[in-house]
Formats: structure tokens, C-alpha cells, sequence
């Protein structure tokens, strides 16, 4: 109360606040990053390893298994994962929620020093990232040109597109995807190594003691010192052919030009990279974890045209740019806030029929969200879809408190006009053609009577609306980091708006307002005939509403009975309502995974790329159809390498994208089911896999792409076969199950080079020797043991690698053909010391929990998540387990089921705080426990909307029930609130509760319609990212409609009942003002 006396003692005080809210207001929403996300941490980093030409066996033994050990001990883990595939592991160590990543990672990587020495030689420096937003790209720069081969394009893109890109603000990475890597290849013939006695070892040896510099010290001559050092580093390729390799028995130098060519050529291609439909070279740009998505791609947009060293005829493109996405929801939810307050503000004039009214209660919307930017900002939040949906969603609501504040305004003010015209009648009856005016200190009375009045109602409802949200802090998972910024959002615009409705209201309304009727004289007359039209139904809607209440009033067995059945006839229909984790975003993509049969060439697999492209192409609409980007086989270096999909040269990943939404018919998912059968028939014993959406769909399922996930562990790869047969075989007879995917391929084509102990030893040969002499035949030196080219022309550097010429490393019998030297330099093939033995081992190998696992996920088509995990369950408890194997249902299902527990616990915990505050506020048990009946009557119409709607019970959806919660309780504080103040008045039990009941309708019914057309726009969910947020403005449109009806009569009601049952003595209290004699229709005078 005491902010209301000081906001109309101290109006230019109230005017400075409102300007400095409207000045940092629009300078912090200005300054706010916006992105599609909040700053989410998901506490995971990754530890990954590069070791070239190892099988994912012997990664996993060798690499993956001691790194997982070590890991594991350090502080705050909650689980490790692990996957090995052919030349990189990778191992994932979880922490638990709330765990300081960044201390983690030190720790981590502390582990992963103190092992270095345990494993292999041939790896490269582990490397550690953090699992983040920022590793999901913002950006796909195409690099094209018709001048330019494969080689250059990776060069130019490698050596100078990408450093500048980088120098980009808050750009993190610029990493180069196709193309061909520049190497300078030693070409070996093994029957001229043969005939010299010399191994690929010996030649390695040499070129990389000729491409040396050293510091010789330095000299000091006369007035001079000079630095001396050894530069023998090669300037140009042809030097490199002269090295000399040995000196043979008769002084004769071998060069290496004796044993093979040199040629300025490029590595082995295992990438390949497409751009609608032809051979590119593109960029995956990455930012900085807290940076601005939409910033850094503008920022990204504006230096390609400046880029430096760009010949004329290569051009720069963007294929993917995610802030399109980003921009096109944000600007949809700013539209649905903007409908909403209009639609809000149409309902508030047609109630209190007085424009000013209506102008200043709607001050309390853009001073609500302005304040709420200014605390965002300064708290460190982004703008994005979850605080801007909380925005929006709260956009009815934040008018409530200025409605229920304005309309008692008004009602005491015409009051006092009616007290105030009959004192200048009886004067006027005294001394006629006296002239008296409403003087302002009856108007301050009426004022502050007006605010006292209310200040208790509006401040429980506000604090009610708010304490539901505290809950949510016990929810975990990815959901506690998406809802928490909204839930936090929502609370500070509900305090900004209280604030507001006592202070800044009040003082526009003794400055503004007039009585309705004075009101109207300064109106046009077709206004004042809407405005009159609007009280004619109002009243009927009054009286109609007393009788109907007197009825119930009378027959209140029979209304709590229809109550009832109404309640319980909606829970008939909960079954047929299904259950998701998060609704589905229509993000204008979806991808095609291609799995050929197990290795196959890389050249192979493009081209049946390119067969698909063809039928893209030729079966989505022009208008439809944005870019096609494909990405076939595996980098072979990087920390890209890390995050791609690809298993090896047999899978692709085609990446469609659609135009926006609203320029296309249909959505994402329909588009793709119509190509689906097409593309699935192409090649038979060719596997496609169908996944929809794109960075929400990967955030929301922890970077996997698919909702279904069941994982089975166990050891033994043969068991496991039987056991994923069985798997497949029931996931294929569940309905609405598409894209079922193994993540194990088997038999790939392995040959194990088995050394024989003895003879090796015998002949001076160690095991290293033989390993690496193989891995230099087929792979070259390259980055395993480099030998470093810099290019004297612009000082790039690349490779220099030796190798067997591509002739010679065709077949096994090339592979038992491969020289190694003894001690004495006798030269030795490797089938005389070693066997070769054919084999088959897996692609991949994924661990978690210290065991092996197999993860087979799916997407849901037809039938809701929560309908098939139940039949998954059901179908896995029948199943045989052997020994040592077990199954488990993960991803998105695991993610639901534990967030559903957690927001059930938060639904009952936010009801018990819910009934505290008001316990507290009234200082009664039986007043609240009044007001909380009004709570389940929301339930019918959440359910029924959701029915009449087809949508699912999500987590969104249900945190609409949360907030509906706390909105509803509101009505009954109003009813139950003014009721007491009646009896406290000396008014009888029936006549308090009827003249609370209609002096309380009009704001009951002004807010509850507010927020219900305030959400309607939302809830429509029209537009790019509007189903994110519809289910939400659902649920609190339809628990709200129907629970304000229902509550209108069950509070009245139940206070009767418990006023018979339990009576209890009220104070007479006097108010400030004299009342005036109870009018027949106290909300209308």
C-alpha cells in the first residue's frame, strides 16, 4: 500500500522512473545477443585421437580403454562414453548437472597427460572440446570456381579463407570440408627398393635428415656477429630426388630418384563434398560458446566480399546459415506478442469502456517488458525463442494486475461521482445555478480506498503466478536449461508488472482518469454507441450470471456433482492424448544418411550421392527446394573428424534445406515422407535413414539426430548379433517406426599382419618397424611421422610423404611384397616374417559404462513417443537376454520419462507452495483451501484443448499446466478476498457472497480474457518455430477458459459450504470512506 501513497505523493518521481525503465530498457534490448538458444552448458567434454590406419579394435584396446580409466576418477563424473572407428577414438566423460565444466576439463586433461606415455607411438596430440552449442555449425561457406581443381580449392580455403575467417569476432572455427590436401608424394617401386637393398623406413629416414634447419651458434667477425645456422630445408620439389638414401658397397650414392618419383600431387581423398549437385570445397564456421548467432554470421556475410588473396574467378557462397532460422522465430514471436496485446487491449476497452482506461492499463505491457530486458541484460541472458516465448506468454497476464488495480479505480470513482451528483443536487435544490466539481482530494480518497482494497489480491495472485515456476529448479536434463531461462523471464515481467500496477497505474489514473460517464462526453457518438452497446450486454451478462449463481447457490449437490463428472469425463480422454518429449520444430531441413555395403570406395558411394541428389531434385518443387549439401566418407584429420557421422568411405550424409516455412505448402516432414519411398528403392542393399530437423532436434537429443534410442550392452560381438536380430526384428512390428538404424556395421574387410616373434628378432627386425613400414607403404608417413614442405612462394606448409606408387598397393600380394632391411641391411620381404590373415571387425565400437554398447535408434512417424516407448517395454520384457547383455531405452524416451517425474514433483511442489503464500496472505487455512478447488477445474479444459488440437502432453504443454496453475488461483483470490471484506462490512453470509461475486466479475472475466486472447496468436502457432511454444499457450488457454467458468460458481459455492460447515466470526470493519448503499449492480455504476 505504502507504494501506492508514495507513487501519488510523488508523481514526477513515477514519471522519472517510467523514462530511465524506457531508456535502458531500449538500449539493453538493443545490446542483448539473440540466438536460438539460452547459454546452454551441457556438461560433457569430449577427449578425441587421431591414430591413422589403426582398426577400431585396436583403438578401443589400446586408446580409448586407457583414456576411459583415467578419466572416470576425476571429480564431478557422472558417466563416460566412448566410440572408436577406424583411425580415431573419441572418449565422452559426463558430468554431473551443475558441475564447472571448465574445471573439469582441466582435470581431465591433467588424466589424460599423465597416460600419454602408455599408449600407442603412433598417435597424434589427444585433443580436448567441450560439448556446446558453438560445435554445431552457424554457417557453410561454399568455395567454387570454374578455374580452380579440387587441390587449389582446398588450399586457398585451408591456407587463406580460413585464417581470416577465424579473425572474425567471436568466430571459434573455420573448418575446410572436401577437396583434395596438396602432398608432396615420394612414389616408391619395391623392385628398385629390392634390387638396393633399401626399406620405405630407410627412404623416410633420409629425406627427413636432409629437410632440416639447425642453429650452428654464431660468429664474431671484425665489427660483426653473426647467427650461423644449417638450412638444408628444400625450396623447391626437385631437390627432394636427390637425396641420397645410401651409399652402396661400391661408394656409389642411391637417390632417392633411383627408387621411385617425386611428384607435387595430393593425399589419399576419404572426403568428398557436394553443393547442389557438383564437387565443392565448404567451410563449417563455428562460434564462440557465448556469442551472438545472428551477429557473427552478419559479421560473416560482410568480410566475405573483402576476403584477401581471392582469385577473380572463385566465388564465395553461403549454403546453411542458421541465423535465417533464428531471426524468422524470433521475429514470430515478437508478431504473436504484438496480436496479443492488441487483442488484450480490444478486450480491455470493451470492459471498461473508457479509452484512457484502456491506454493506461496497457502502459503496463511495453513498461513490463522493458524493465524485463534491462534485468536480462544485466543478468547475462540472450534473447531468444525461450525468454522471448516467455515474454509473449506472459503478455495477457502482465495487464492483469493493472486491470484488477484500474477497474476498482474506476468503479470507487463513479461511485464517488454518484455521491458527489446527488450532494450538488440537494445543493442545487438550495441555492439553484450553483456549479460544483469533483474536487481532487475525494478523488486521492477514492484512489488510495481503490488500492487498499485490492492490494492483497493483486500482490497473492502475482506471488501465486511466480511460486509455481520455483519447482522447476528441481527438474533436470536439457529441459531444466531450456525452461529455467523462461521460468525466470516470466518471474521478473510478473514483478515488473505488480510494481507497475501500484505505482505507475494509480498516478496515470489521478492524472487521467475521469467516471465513465464524463468520460463519454468528450467521445465521438459512434464510439459512445459501441461503448453503450458494450454495457447493454454486459449488464444482461450480469443479471443472467446472478441468477444463474442464486440457482447453483441452491442446488449446490447437483452443480459439485456435474463438476465432478465433468472432471472425471475429461480423464476418459487423457489416454488418447499421446505423450513427447518436445514437439517437433519445423527448421526447414531434414538429412538423408546413406549406408552402402561395407567398403565400399568412396568414389562408389558419391556417385550413388549423386543419383539421390538427382531424385531430390526432381521431386521437391523448385520453390521448395533452398541447397543440397552431401558429405561422403571421413576427414582423415582434425577435430572435424571428431563430430562427423560418417563411419567410413561407404556412408554420406545428404543435407537437405528447404525454403522457409511460410513460402512453402508443406512441412519438413511431409516433404521428406513423399521422397522417402522414392530414394529408399534406388539401391538395393544400399540403407537410407530419414531424420527430420536440425539444430533444435540435436540440442534437444544431446547432438544425436533421432528421438528413439535403445542401447544393448554386452561383450561378445558374436552374442551380440543374435541379440540386435532380436531387437530389430520387435522395433519392426511396433507401429509408427521408422528409420530403424544399428549403430554397429559389421565386416569390414580387416587384414591382420601377424609377426612372427622369433624370426623378426632373429633378423633384427622389431615389431615398430614392421608396423610402420606397412602404414608408409599404403598410407604414407604424413602425419604419423611428418616430414614438413614449406612452399617458398606464399610459406604454406604440407606433407612430404613416402609410399608404395599406387600400382604397387593394389593387392595382398603387394602387401606380402613389402620390403623391410635386416641389421645387417639385407633386405627382407614381410612375408617372411609375418602372415597375413583376412579378417572382418566392426566399423565402429561405442562403449558407455565400461562396456561395449550398440545403440539402434528410430524416429516415431505416426504415433506419438510416449505410445511407442510403452509397446518398446513391453516388447523388450519378453525378449531372451544371454548372459551378460541388457537392454535399455535412451535418448529422447529416458530424457521424457525423467522430466515428466521431475515436473510432476514440481506440479505438486508448486501446489503446496501455491497454498502456503495464500495461507500466509489471508492468515487463514480454510480461505485457501477454498480457492485451490479452482485448481483442478483448469485440468478439463487443458485436456480437452490438447484433444480438440492433436497435440501431444509435452514438456512445453506441461509447463503451460504450471503456469495455468498459478493464473488460475487468482480468480478465487479475487472472489474469496473481496467476499471477506463484505463480511467484515456486516454484510450476511448469502449477501457477501453474491455481491462479491458480481462486483468481482467484470476483472475476473477482463484478465482471464486478456490472457486468453493475449496467448491466441501463440497458440495458433502459425509461422517458423510457432510449434515450440503453442503447446504451452495452450494449455493456458484452454485450462483458463474453462476453469474461470467453473470457478465463477465452485468458489462461491465451496465458501458457502465451508462458511455452514465451519462458521466463522468476522470484525466489523469500517472503511476509510463511507460506503454508499449496496447498489443492485455494484460493477456497472
Amino acid at each position: 500500500m505504502w507504494l501506492t501513497l508514495l507513487a501519488l505523493r510523488n508523481r514526477i518521481g513515477i514519471l522519472m522512473l517510467s523514462l530511465a525503465m524506457v531508456v535502458l530498457g531500449v538500449t539493453s534490448l538493443e545490446r542483448l545477443p539473440v540466438d536460438l538458444f539460452p547459454n546452454i552448458q551441457v556438461p560433457v567434454a569430449f577427449v578425441g585421437v587421431i591414430y591413422k590406419g589403426a582398426p577400431p579394435l585396436d583403438i578401443e584396446q589400446s586408446v580409448v580403454y586407457p583414456i576411459e580409466k583415467a578419466v572416470s576418477s576425476a571429480s564431478n563424473v557422472e558417466h563416460v562414453e566412448s566410440f572408436s572407428k577406424q583411425g580415431i577414438g573419441a572418449v565422452q566423460i559426463w558430468f554431473n548437472w551443475g558441475a564447472d565444466i571448465n574445471v573439469g576439463q582441466m582435470e581431465v586433461m591433467q588424466r589424460v597427460t599423465q597416460i600419454l606415455n602408455s599408449l600407442p607411438p603412433g598417435i597424434l596430440q589427444p585433443f580436448i572440446v567441450k560439448f556446446d552449442i558453438s560445435n554445431i555449425p552457424v554457417s557453410f561457406v561454399t568455395v567454387s570456381s570454374d578455374d580452380l581443381d579440387e587441390r587449389a580449392l582446398y588450399d586457398l580455403a585451408y591456407n587463406t579463407i580460413a585464417p581470416q575467417i577465424e579473425q572474425i569476432a567471436n568466430v571459434a572455427a573455420a573448418t575446410v570440408e572436401g577437396g583434395k590436401i596438396r602432398q608432396i608424394n615420394i612414389n616408391l617401386d619395391p623392385a628398385l627398393l629390392n634390387a638396393r637393398g633399401l626399406s620405405i623406413l630407410d627412404v623416410v629416414k633420409s629425406v627427413k635428415a636432409a629437410n632440416l634447419i639447425l642453429p650452428s651458434g654464431d660468429l664474431k667477425a671484425g665489427n660483426l656477429d653473426y647467427n650461423v645456422f644449417t638450412n638444408n630445408q628444400f625450396k623447391t620439389v626437385d631437390p627432394i630426388q636427390d637425396v641420397i638414401v645410401k651409399v652402396n658397397q661400391q661408394g656409389n650414392p642411391v637417390r632417392v630418384r633411383d627408387v621411385g618419383t617425386v611428384t607435387d600431387s595430393s593425399d589419399i581423398q576419404t572426403n568428398i563434398v557436394r553443393t547442389d549437385g557438383t564437387r565443392a570445397v565448404y567451410l563449417r564456421v563455428n562460434k564462440q560458446p557465448i556469442a551472438n548467432t545472428v551477429e557473427v554470421v552478419d559479421a560473416l556475410r560482410a568480410a566475405l566480399p573483402k576476403m584477401i588473396g581471392i582469385p577473380p574467378s572463385v566465388k564465395l557462397g553461403i549454403s546453411f546459415d542458421q541465423s535465417v532460422y533464428i531471426r524468422q522465430s524470433i521475429q514470430n514471436l515478437i508478431e504473436q506478442a504484438l496480436h496479443g496485446s492488441l487483442l488484450a487491449a480490444a478486450v480491455i476497452l470493451l470492459f471498461l469502456r473508457n479509452l484512457t482506461s484502456t491506454l493506461i492499463v496497457s502502459v503496463a505491457i511495453p513498461l513490463s517488458l522493458l524493465a524485463t530486458f534491462i534485468v536480462l541484460y544485466f543478468s547475462g541472458q540472450t534473447l531468444n525463442v525461450f525468454t522471448l516465448g516467455g515474454l509473449a506468454l506472459g503478455i495477457g497476464r502482465l495487464v492483469d494486475d493493472s486491470i484488477v488495480e484500474l477497474e476498482n479505480i474506476q468503479r470507487h470513482l463513479n461511485k464517488s461521482l454518484q455521491r458527489w451528483d446527488d450532494i450538488a443536487e440537494e445543493v442545487r435544490g438550495i441555492k439553484p445555478g450553483l456549479k460544483l466539481k469533483l474536487d481532487l482530494p475525494i478523488k486521492f480518497e477514492a484512489l488510495v480506498e481503490a488500492a487498499r482494497e485490492v492490494a492483497m489480491p493483486i500482490f497473492a495472485s502475482t506471488v501465486t503466478t511466480v511460486v509455481v515456476f520455483l519447482p522447476m529448479f528441481f527438474v533436470v536434463g536439457i529441459a531444466r536449461l531450456l525452461l529455467i531461462p523462461l521460468t525466470v523471464t516470466i518471474a521478473i515481467a510478473l514483478f515488473t508488472s505488480f510494481f507497475i500496477s501500484r505505482t505507475v497505474t494509480p498516478a496515470l489514473c489521478y492524472k487521467f482518469l475521469k467516471p465513465e460517464q464524463e468520460a463519454h462526453r468528450s467521445m465521438p457518438a459512434w464510439f459512445v454507441r459501441v461503448m453503450d452497446w458494450s454495457r447493454d450486454r454486459y449488464e444482461s451478462l450480469d443479471r443472467r450470471y446472478e441468477d444463474s449463481l442464486r440457482w447453483v447457490l441452491a442446488h449446490r449437490r447437483l452443480f459439485i456433482t456435474s463438476i465432478v463428472l465433468i472432471f472425471v469425463g475429461s480423464l476418459m480422454l487423457l489416454p488418447m492424448i499421446g505423450t513427447e518429449f518436445l514437439p517437433v520444430s519445423d527448421e526447414s531441413q531434414f538429412r538423408i544418411v546413406l549406408r552402402a555395403p561395407v567398403g565400399q570406395r568412396v568414389e562408389k558411394t558419391e556417385q550413388q550421392v549423386a543419383e539421390v541428389e538427382r531424385v531430390l531434385r526432381e521431386n521437391i518443387p523448385a520453390d521448395e527446394l533452398e541447397t543440397m549439401v552431401s558429405s561422403t566418407g571421413v576427414l582423415a584429420q582434425g577435430r572435424s573428424s571428431l563430430f562427423n557421422p560418417n563411419t567410413g568411405p561407404h556412408t554420406s550424409v545428404i543435407s537437405v534445406y528447404l525454403t522457409p516455412p511460410d513460402k512453402r505448402k508443406r512441412n519438413q516432414v511431409q516433404v521428406m515422407n513423399e521422397v522417402r519411398p522414392k530414394i529408399i528403392k534406388l539401391f538395393p542393399g544400399v540403407a537410407m535413414f530419414f531424420d527430420p530437423g536440425g539444430l533444435v532436434k540435436r540440442v534437444t537429443s544431446f547432438g544425436s539426430q533421432k528421438s528413439i534410442d535403445v542401447e544393448i550392452y554386452g561383450y561378445d560381438f558374436e552374442k551380440a548379433r543374435g541379440v540386435i536380430r532380436q531387437v530389430e526384428d520387435a522395433m519392426h512390428k511396433i507401429p509408427g517406426i521408422a528409420d530403424i538404424e544399428v549403430s554397429r556395421e559389421e565386416n569390414y574387410p580387416e587384414i591382420n599382419v601377424v609377426v612372427d616373434r622369433e624370426k623378426a628378432a632373429l633378423l633384427g627386425i622389431s615389431e615398430t618397424d614392421v608396423a610402420n613400414a606397412v602404414l608408409f607403404s599404403l598410407n604414407g608417413n604424413g602425419q604419423t611421422d611428418p616430414i614438413i614442405y614449406t612452399d617458398p612462394q606464399n610459406g604454406n606448409e604440407y606433407y612430404i610423404s613416402a609410399w608404395l606408387a599406387e600400382e604397387h598397393r593394389k593387392d595382398l600380394t603387394d602387401l606380402e611384397n613389402i620390403l623391410l632391411t635386416t641389421k645387417a641391411g639385407e633386405p627382407v620381404l614381410l612375408k617372411n616374417v609375418a602372415s597375413l590373415k583376412l579378417n572382418a571387425g566392426p566399423v565402429k565400437i561405442d562403449r558407455k559404462y565400461f562396456q561395449r554398447v550398440v545403440h539402434i535408434t528410430a524416429n516415431p512417424t505416426t504415433r506419438p513417443l510416449g505410445a511407442i516407448a510403452d509397446d518398446l517395454d513391453a516388447a523388450f520384457a519378453a525378449l531372451q537376454m544371454p548372459t551378460g547383455f541388457s537392454i535399455k531405452l535412451a535418448g529422447q524416451i529416458q530424457q521424457q520419462r525423467e522430466t515428466f517425474q521431475g515436473l510432476q514433483f514440481a506440479t505438486i511442489l508448486a501446489l503446496a507452495l501455491v497454498y502456503m503464500v495464500m495461507a500466509a496472505q489471508f492468515k487463514s487455512l480454510i480461505d485457501p483451501f477454498i480457492i485451490m478447488f479452482s485448481v483442478p477445474m483448469g485440468f478439463p479444459g487443458v485436456i480437452l484443448i490438447l484433444f480438440l488440437t492433436n497435440t501431444t502432453l509435452s514438456t512445453t504443454s506441461m509447463m503451460g499446466i504450471i503456469m495455468m496453475l498459478g493464473i488460475v488461483v487468482s480468480n478465487g483470490v479475487l472472489l474469496v478476498d473481496y467476499t471477506n471484506v463484505l463480511r467484515r462490512r456486516g454484510h450476511s453470509l448469502a449477501d457477501a457472497v453474491v455481491t462479491a461475486s458480481r462486483t468481482r466479475l467484470r476483472p475476473i472475466l477482463m484478465t482471464s480474457l486478456a490472457t486468453v486472447f493475449g496467448l491466441l496468436p501463440m497458440a495458433i502457432g502459425w509461422g517458423t518455430g510457432g510449434e515450440t511454444n503453442a503447446p504451452l499457450a495452450r494449455s493456458v488457454v484452454g485450462g483458463l477458459s474453462v476453469s474461470t467458468l467453473l470457478t465463477l460458481f465452485l468458489v462461491p459455492t465451496m465458501y458457502m459450504i465451508f462458511e455452514e460447515w465451519v462458521p466463522r466470526k468476522f470484525n466489523d470493519e469500517q472503511p476509510a470512506a463511507a460506503p454508499a448503499p449496496t447498489s443492485p449492480l455494484p460493477a456497472l455504476e
